[in-house]
């Protein structure tokens, strides 16, 4: 499991977030999206090659293309800038449902 301890965290809210974070993955640096409470995280995970992280309910591992869904999901279209930055990159996602914040790494 990773340690997200030293990761820069976004808030999602902020205006900027989605250009910042896109800077961060294209520059193969980790980041760690702070979502909404409201915003929807379920999904199927083995559908994006996730691995389920069994004490913490994290998908890991999740190929980029899982947060266009999560976009289409959450009517957030500004999310798809950070999936095509994923994409790009082979940047892979981790998803913690419970704290909802979507953590971008190599």
């Amino acid at each position: 499991m990773r340690d997200y301890d030293n990761m820069p965290v976004l808030d999602w809210r902020d205006d900027k977030a989605p250009q910042k974070a896109k800077a961060q993955i294209l520059h193969q640096e980790p980041v760690i999206l702070q979502m909404p409470d409201d915003f929807d995280t379920s999904l199927d995970g083995a559908e994006f090659d996730c691995e389920l992280h069994q004490e913490t309910g994290i998908l890991c591992d999740c190929g980029g293309r899982i947060l266009s869904r999560l976009a289409e999901r959450n009517q957030l279209p500004s999310l798809n800038i950070i999936a095509e930055a994923c994409i790009e990159s082979s940047s892979r996602v981790d998803i913690d449902t419970a704290h909802k914040r979507l953590i971008v790494h190599d």
